[in-house]
């Protein structure tokens, strides 16, 4: 009888022994099989339907100086990159020629001059004679043509004095607006023609952005829209109104052409690229991180954690933005899905979170 218990109680031990081994080999069997992931919380976002693309910037205001009279190049005050200001002295053309010119017309104007005045004393004293009757009033009638043709000499010589002075002065050559010499022409000593190109001048007071954006837009884009414009050399993000669409595509890229005007930005440089960014509606809606978001048979889905395992759910997803992606409808905020390892799942499998 004693032997009897002994055994029994050996086999009892023996009994809870295996069973703790049993269930201690089912855990470690299941965390063997478990999934390493990271998880993240839906939250909301605001989230805008927006459209991007790349552009140029061209100046509006660039005129290029050319030469209202013929000369030699004396001096050049500016060179290509020259900052300038409006009224700044920009070239000098010889000026010897046109000083002779203006001096010539002077002396032709003080000839007519002296000769009118003399031709009116004489009209004045035949005038006289006319009243004493020491005269008939017929014997005026060619003095009076004399002063008259005078008169239209005088005019015509005070004309030719005018634009000899004008032409004076076009010997130097000032800036027409504010800005950089984008080109410098010609050198000193160079004789120019009546036309000849001096300067270009770039203004980057007021400038203009060409941005193609695709065709399928073209319902979507008017003028008056609000447009975000960047450009690599500014810090400074601007918006403004869209102010014309060109009224046909682009043929060699089926693109419209959307134009925005700048203002006041002397940092933006015409001919630099720009990004433009045209926002047509926000909204706030479900946010996941884009790489929660797996794709399988059923169609777009994400996993949610479930304690120890996850369970799949089918969502319809809607616009990505900044490494986001908006949830339309199969998520509600604060549920926790996988993110880090959920290509690798599937529904109702076992995880382990990671704390990384």
């Amino acid at each position: 009888m004693r032997n009897s218990i002994k055994y029994l109680f050996i086999l009892t031990i023996s009994s809870i022994f295996l069973a703790g081994c049993s269930e201690k080999e089912v855990s470690v069997e299941k965390t063997k099989r478990a999934i390493y992931v990271t998880t993240a919380k839906a939250t909301l976002k605001t989230f805008e339907d927006k459209e991007s693309a790349i552009g140029s910037i061209r100046g509006i205001i660039d005129p290029t100086i050319a030469t209202e009279i013929s000369g030699k190049v004396l001096r050049l005050h500016a060179r290509t990159g020259s900052i300038i200001e409006k009224g700044a002295l920009l070239a000098e053309i010889e000026e010897k020629d046109y000083q002779f010119k203006l001096s010539l017309a002077k002396a032709e104007v003080r000839k007519f001059d002296n000769r009118l005045a003399n031709q009116e004393k004489i009209y004045q004293r035949n005038l006289t004679l006319v009243d004493k009757k020491f005269i008939s009033a017929n014997a005026l009638d060619t003095i009076i043509t004399q002063k008259n043709e005078t008169v239209e000499e005088l005019e015509i010589s005070r004309s030719k004095r005018n634009i000899a002075q004008s032409n004076l002065e076009k010997t130097k050559i000032y800036a027409p607006i504010s800005g950089v010499v984008e080109k410098q022409i010609p050198s000193v000593g160079d004789f120019l023609k009546i036309g000849d190109p001096v300067f270009q001048i770039i203004s980057n007071k007021k400038l203009r952005a060409h941005i193609p954006f695709p065709e399928k837009l073209a319902k979507k884009l008017k003028s008056g829209v609000p447009i975000k414009l960047k450009t690599p050399t500014s810090d400074n993000e601007i918006t403004v109104k869209i102010a014309e669409l060109k009224p046909q595509l682009m043929s060699d890229s089926r693109s419209i052409d959307i134009i925005a005007d700048i203002k006041g930005q002397t940092e933006w440089q015409s001919g630099a690229s720009v990004k433009g960014t045209v926002i047509f509606s926000t909204r706030q809606g479900i946010a996941v991180p884009e790489q929660s978001v797996v794709l399988r048979p059923a169609g777009q889905v994400v996993y949610i954690v479930k304690k120890d395992k996850v369970e799949q759910r089918k969502v319809l997803i809607g616009i990505s933005q900044d490494g986001v992606i908006e949830i339309l409808s199969g998520l509600e905020e604060n549920e926790v899905v996988a993110l880090d390892g959920a290509a690798y799942l599937t529904d109702q499998t076992l995880i382990n979170i990671s704390s990384q």
